[in-house]
């Protein structure tokens, strides 16, 4: 989790974009504060933390559907064009949780 907390922490330093910017950051850093909080209880399974951190990437996912952009490739698509649309980054990364989710028993 650590690790990943890093990830982001660079994205943002070198990509200059943050949460609310309309970039896969909007689903990444939510999804990543919770692997780095940790299992909310001491017996909440790896599965049950992974599917929380699913859930709080598809939230910030949903999130970038009612967002300008001010960051990104999007940044050239006009505001109209993006309107109730999530950011692909944004998706694409709570995709990627989601499947995390969803594989971890058949590891």
């Amino acid at each position: 989790a650590l690790a990943l907390q890093a990830g982001v922490d660079a994205i943002k330093f070198y990509g200059g974009a943050d949460v609310g910017m309309r970039t896969m950051l909007d689903a990444l850093v939510p999804a990543v504060a919770v692997l780095v909080a940790g299992p909310a209880r001491d017996d909440e399974s790896v599965q049950k933390l992974l599917l929380r951190a699913a859930e709080a990437a598809a939230s910030g996912r949903d999130l970038t559907a009612h967002m300008g952009s001010l960051a990104g490739r999007a940044n050239y698509v006009a505001a109209e064009r993006m309107q109730g649309v999530p950011d692909p980054g944004a998706a694409a990364v709570a995709g990627v949780f989601q499947q995390l989710a969803d594989s971890f028993p058949l590891c």
